[in-house]
This record gives structure tokens, sequence and C-alpha cells, in this order.
């Protein structure tokens, strides 16, 4: 296929999707901030809340284990 047979297929395609709900400042809204996030790299926040539940859960596990191991041995 060529650009242009593509071109044409999507223009096809596109008058059969329904129209978007959107006033224009909510899509001018939605489409500055996605073009601030082109380009750039995932906030290193997003690796705090695992790595706080991970510690809580390893926590709870050792905990766990040194109950368990009390329970049999005494």
């Amino acid at each position: 296929m060529t650009d242009q047979d593509d071109a044409a297929e999507l223009t096809e395609i596109s008058r059969e999707l329904p129209a978007l709900d959107l006033d224009a400042t909510t899509t001018e809204r939605i489409a500055h901030r996605a073009r601030d996030q082109v380009g750039r790299r995932p906030s290193p926040l997003r690796f705090v809340e695992p790595a706080i539940a991970a510690l809580l859960v390893t926590g709870y596990l050792i905990w766990a284990v040194l109950k368990a191991l009390e329970a049999l041995g005494g």
C-alpha cells in the first residue's frame, strides 16, 4: 500500500467514528498536557509507592516467619 492509499483508508475510517463530545477549551488543555509529556521520562517518584509496599510486605513476612518459628519452638 502507498501513503495515499493509507491516507484514503484513514479518512474513510475516521468518517465512521463518532464526534468528540468535548468543548474547545478541554481539547486544547488535553493537547497542551500531551505536548508537555512528549519526550519526557517518567517521574522517578513512581517507584516510591511500590518500594514502600515491598518494605511493608517484607517486614510483615519476616514477622510472620519469626512468630511461626516461636510457636513451633515454644
